[in-house]
Formats: C-alpha cells, sequence, structure tokens
C-alpha cells in the first residue's frame, strides 16, 4: 500500500466520490512523487521491517553504546546481533532488556555494553517508516507512526499538479530548464513543498560519527 491513494487525489481534485474506477495515470503519477519524495529525503518513508536488508540492516559497530539506524521513525527493534565474524548466530543476539531506542531521530542505546568496532558486524532487525492513512485512521501492524500530515498533504498536491500539468513521463518533461528534474522544478515554485521536503530530510549518515 502507498503512503497517498488515488482517492486521495480525487478528493484533493474534487472529483465526485462515485467516480471510483481504477486510474492508471493517476496511480503512476501517485508512485513517481513517492519515490521522488524519498530521494529527496534520502528516506524510505512507507513503513517497511528492515531484516536483512543489505543496505540497512547490517552497520560498521561504533565502539560506543549508540548507533543512529538509517531509517525512521521506529516503531520496533526486534534484535540486535553484534558479530566480528559475520555469522550472527544466536549467541551473538543482544537481550531485548537492554535495548532502547529513540523512535523520532532513529536513535539506539544499548545499555548492556558497546557496538562493538568493526564493518558490517551489527545486525539489526527494526520496521520504521510511516503508515498509510485511511479512513482517518492507521494500521498500528504496519507502524506506530502515521504519516504526517503535512508531508501526506504536499504529496497529493504535487501529484495533483503533476497531474494538471500534464506529466506522463514525469521525469523528462521539460520544463524552464531542461537539465532540472522536474519536480525540483516543481519544488523552486512553490515554498511550502519545499519547506516541508526539507523538514523531513534524513542527516543519519552524519549521527553515527557525532560524539555523544
Amino acid at each position: 500500500m502507498s503512503l497517498i491513494s488515488t482517492y486521495d487525489m480525487r478528493v484533493w481534485m474534487g472529483i465526485a466520490e462515485g467516480d471510483t474506477k481504477p486510474n492508471a495515470k493517476l496511480g503512476s503519477i501517485a508512485k513517481a512523487v513517492e519515490d521522488f519524495v524519498d530521494s529527496f529525503t534520502n528516506r524510505t518513508l512507507e513503513a517497511k521491517r528492515y531484516l536483512t536488508d543489505p543496505n540497512f540492516s547490517y552497520y560498521d559497530g561504533t565502539g560506543r553504546p549508540i548507533m543512529y539506524l538509517k531509517q525512521y521513525p521506529v516503531s520496533y527493534v526486534s534484535s540486535v546481533n553484534i558479530d566480528s565474524n559475520r555469522d550472527f548466530g544466536s549467541g551473538t543476539l543482544i537481550a531485548s532488556n537492554d535495548l532502547f531506542w529513540y523512535p523520532n531521530e532513529g536513535k539506539l542505546v544499548s545499555e548492556g555494553g558497546y557496538f562493538i568496532s568493526g564493518r558490517r558486524n551489527v545486525l539489526i532487525d527494526f520496521t520504521a517508516g510511516y503508515a498509510p492513512v485511511v479512513g482517518n485512521t492507521h494500521d498500528m501492524a504496519v507502524s506506530t507512526y502515521p504519516i504526517p500530515l503535512d508531508l501526506k498533504q504536499t504529496m497529493i498536491e504535487m501529484c495533483v499538479e503533476s497531474f494538471k500539468e500534464g506529466m506522463t513521463a514525469v521525469h523528462s518533461l521539460q520544463g524552464q530548464n531542461v537539465t532540472e528534474p522536474k519536480f525540483i522544478q516543481m519544488l523552486s515554485r512553490n515554498s511550502f513543498w519545499a519547506n516541508v521536503l526539507n523538514k523531513y530530510k534524513s542527516f543519519s549518515s552524519m549521527f553515527n560519527v557525532r560524539e555523544e
């Protein structure tokens, strides 16, 4: 399920409720906008479990009792293994009672010891990201956190604007500057959208090297 639906777009466009037919173009634009926003914010915003994801489940040990996960907000941390041999057997599991996390910043704390320094020697099974809101509610099993209203509204408005401009090949449509991606042009024309997306940008790559 996407964070925004074609229904959300129809409501904002004022299309009659009785018009519920599938619309491939709306769905394609919604997917393109979500992909762009993920790229722009350096995050995967839709909730997902990271179990053995090669990019987001394996971390370099920091040599400290603190790490920053690359995706957030964090709903659950199911397990953490530390293993210099990278086998990650049951004997490398950190006791769950020793783990604490700060959901909105992705900060993970081990109260039982350090995340031993190493290369990809820490395996973290966690769930992070936002759940879509459907009927003014969200599925807690997907994520503890619903997509923020300002972020959702910005994505809906970007979709509708794209639809109105007749985008079919969204990333290649010529605008004022043919070397500039179309969505970036849209942000340059709408400071509210730009401010909202900047608000949700991730800078987690810097956090794992800062001193506490």
